[in-house]
């Protein structure tokens, strides 16, 4: 079985030359420290900041540099949902932690917004909200139940029909959008290094190259060992998500890793740019598999796109993609593609996070399932509360035990499957979005 760790490409140059990359060094020997963060992506290094901010030594240890893995990949909405609607987390949660955490997921992106301003963090921020577009009558359906519901508890959510969402596409290809005034999209890779340097001013140390081989428990401490060195800490976060190996027994095998993938244009010429998400939005829409479409700072259209979700990179479906560009906007013509990426994702059984209690002072937070600006964010600030002795019940996220997939050595054939039949579903809803 692929594991990402294989991967070798680096983020999209796209969002590097728009980052600041955080500072960082080699472990050159032994360290104490109050806490040892195990992956510097947005969880680990948002954890690093909240405990930083409290005046607890933390260091980070990064296998590659900081946001390397899917935290510096992301399509780069921030988005105030999970990858359920609210009636589901109230009925996976229960109506009090569920209308909890719908709650804290909605203020979401105004949280990431926070902290970066709070820190002056250059990632291309762009609190422009977000435009859901409806596919079929069943997606048009779903964005007015989620209309009503937000609406009802004062979110700036409107929904827009005809010519209200034909203006704010650039589109006639949808009847129904959702614009939320909540969400916001940036740069993640440089928003994940934007995160670790705040860190580091508070005081947190980042150590790149610095690959965790063991880890144990001996006389009181976590004692982890990278190469010849040992780092011993009071309590260790694990903050490895789709990239988690067999560091901790089954931790691993509790998610699936599969690959997101993402291109970018050439520069569009100025009125093509004015035609398309005129208020600077960035767009999905209803349909199962991947579907954003946003505009880069540099003018370069920026799309998520279907592809292989398993093995060694690859490309994605261009030709699939270009037909649904043709669709969405017919004036982009043929459109000249200058780079592509992938990334892995952690998906979760049930596409619910996770928070992990895996033993006295032992931490774990992981399972996005593709919504993991926000949420990762929030449940680095979680675990580093609860390193802290903050009770469950005071927190958003509860921690529930840990649960390897079973037959997790087929999962990978049920997902393909399943994306397949997802594949078969949105040509179908393609079908009677036309008609």
């Amino acid at each position: 079985m692929y594991h990402p760790s294989r991967d070798r490409s680096d983020p999209p140059k796209v969002y590097q030359d728009r980052a600041t990359i955080a500072p960082s060094a080699a472990l050159d020997g032994d360290i104490r420290t109050d806490v040892a963060i195990v992956g510097g992506g947005i969880t680990g290094s948002s954890a690093a900041l909240h405990l930083a901010e409290s005046g607890i030594s933390a260091i980070v240890l990064e296998a590659r540099q900081a946001g390397w893995g899917a935290s510096g990949r992301a399509f780069g909405q921030v988005v105030p949902y999970l990858k359920h609607d609210t009636t589901d987390i109230l009925r996976h949660y229960g109506t009090e932690r569920g209308r909890r955490i719908a709650d804290a997921v909605g203020d979401g992106p105004s949280r990431v917004a926070g902290i970066i301003e709070r820190y002056n963090i250059a990632c291309d921020l762009h609190r422009t909200g977000l435009i859901f577009g409806g596919r079929a009558p069943s997606g048009e359906n779903t964005l007015r139940q989620r209309a009503d519901y937000w609406q009802q508890r004062g979110a700036a959510v409107t929904l827009l029909e005809g010519k209200s969402a034909e203006a704010a596409v650039g589109s006639r290809y949808y009847k129904v959008a959702l614009l939320d005034e909540r969400g916001i999209h940036l740069n993640p890779f440089a928003y994940t290094n934007g995160l670790a340097q705040a860190a580091q001013a508070l005081g947190a140390k980042f150590f790149t190259g610095a690959t965790v081989q063991s880890l144990r428990h001996e006389n009181g401490l976590w004692v982890l060992t990278i190469g010849p060195h040992t780092v011993r800490a009071d309590a260790v976060i694990l903050a490895t998500n789709a990239y988690s190996d067999r560091l901790w027994p089954g931790l691993a095998d509790s998610i699936v890793p599969m690959r997101g993938h993402g291109m970018v244009s050439g520069t569009l010429s100025d009125n093509l740019r004015r035609s398309i998400l005129p208020g600077g939005q960035a767009l999905t829409d209803t349909r199962l598999l991947f579907s954003g479409v946003r505009i880069l700072p540099d003018g370069r259209l920026h799309a998520s796109l279907d592809g292989p979700a398993f093995g060694p990179e690859a490309g994605g479906h261009v030709a699939k993609l270009n037909r649904r560009l043709a669709l969405l906007y017919p004036q982009l013509g043929q459109l000249r593609w200058e780079a592509a990426w992938s990334g892995f994702i952690a998906l979760t059984p049930d596409q619910f996070p996770r928070v992990h209690v895996l033993a006295p002072r032992l931490f774990a937070g992981l399972g996005y399932s593709g919504r993991g600006i926000a949420a990762a964010t929030m449940i680095g600030a979680e675990l580093a509360a609860r390193v802290q002795g903050v009770d469950d019940q005071d927190l958003v996220f509860p921690a529930t035990p840990l649960q390897p997939i079973t037959g997790r050595r087929f999962a990978e054939v049920s997902i393909a499957t399943l994306l397949n039949w997802y594949r078969i579903q949105d040509a179908l809803n393609e079908r009677r979005h036309r008609s």
